[in-house]
């Protein structure tokens, strides 16, 4: 009977065990369940594209909009790894950093080779004004050494940049500008020689159609730029021509963000000759590019993304089809990442 007693009481501290054990695992699965949810949602906002942010295509206030760039970014570091093929890639190597003053100007670029190895540094001064004043600039592999320094005249509506090349005066340019801020002549002296080339603009309901650029005459322009905009005042249609040879690019817009952009080249025989296709995501990042070589379709390149949670993309797979051998899939040819860090 006591072994009855004792067993009953064994069997009893056995099951009390087994449902704390239980309870236990349960609670801890909840709380994995919960962990894991939140890790997901996590992944889900930093992959997923904030379609809210909407990108700036022209006139841009600062260079993190002329990069594309959204939050105050402090400083950007991109990474790329080659294919190695099936979805194995080499080692990220560093190929460019760049950092941005707190007022969203470039502060300092370097720029490396395929190997990590730095190639290229620029620095960047400003004024209080936040006006740019001076560039220093070095190359390693053509051992250059470069300073641009720039004296703003706001009253007058001029800077004069004077740029020195291995601790030799090379150039002394001075640029003017009109009340809008659109450059009107730029006067280059080299040496004995002096270069003087204008600038000419028409606009039509506050919408720049043209510019040409001459020395002397300017019904022989150095340079031509011509624009069209649909009723909403998009551009549509730009064109950049030279003496010999003229690129024309197409715009499609889409909830008035760009959609798609169609370059073509006019050379010597006027005749327009497809160059590339590129489609857009909603924020301007390009997710797919046809590359076409005397307008036949040569390669296309895709682009795969993911995001953090200011709609800046982190994470980059390129992967291409090549048309000219008859590949009828993408194939990953390199990633990218980016790590960047913001002003608080």
């Amino acid at each position: 009977f006591l072994r009855k007693i004792l067993a009953l009481k064994h069997a009893t501290f056995l099951t009390h065990n087994r449902c704390h054990t239980f309870k236990k695992r349960t609670l801890r699965k909840i709380y994995l369940l919960i962990l894991i949810s939140f890790f997901l949602q996590n992944c889900k906002e930093k992959t997923e594209l904030n379609t809210n942010l909407k990108p700036t295509y022209t006139e841009f206030k600062n260079a993190w909009e002329s990069n594309n760039l959204y939050g105050k970014i402090k400083e950007l570091k991109l990474l790329k790894a080659n294919s190695q093929g099936e979805n194995k890639f080499e080692k990220p190597i560093l190929n460019l950093t760049q950092k941005f003053t707190d007022f969203g100007e470039i502060k300092e670029i370097e720029s490396y080779d395929n190997f990590g190895e730095l190639i290229q540094k620029d620095v960047y001064e400003y004024d209080n004004n936040n006006f740019l004043i001076k560039t220093i600039s070095t190359n390693k592999p053509a051992e250059l050494n470069y300073i641009m320094t720039v004296k703003n005249d706001t009253v007058n509506k001029n800077n004069v940049r004077t740029i020195i090349i291995n601790d030799s005066l090379k150039q002394q340019v001075t640029v003017f500008y009109d009340k809008k801020d659109f450059i009107t002549k730029q006067v280059a002296i080299e040496k004995a020689d002096t270069t003087t080339v204008n600038h000419k603009y028409h606009f039509e309901n506050d919408n720049l159609i043209s510019e040409i650029q001459f020395e002397r005459d300017e019904k022989n322009p150095n340079q031509e730029f011509h624009y069209k905009y649909d009723n909403n005042g998009n551009l549509v249609e730009s064109s950049t021509k030279t003496e010999w040879i003229e690129y024309l690019t197409e715009t499609e817009w889409d909830d008035n963000r760009i959609l798609k952009q169609t370059e073509y080249i006019i050379s010597a025989d006027l005749k327009k000759h497809l160059d590339r296709i590129t489609e857009y995501d909603r924020l301007f990042n390009p997710v797919n590019v046809k590359i076409y070589e005397n307008s036949e379709l040569n390669r296309e390149l895709e682009y795969d993304y993911e995001f953090d949670q200011f709609g800046n993309w982190i994470k980059r797979t390129v992967s291409m089809k090549e048309h000219f051998a008859n590949s009828d899939k993408f194939i990953p040819i390199y990633f990218e990442s980016r790590e960047i860090k913001y002003w608080n």
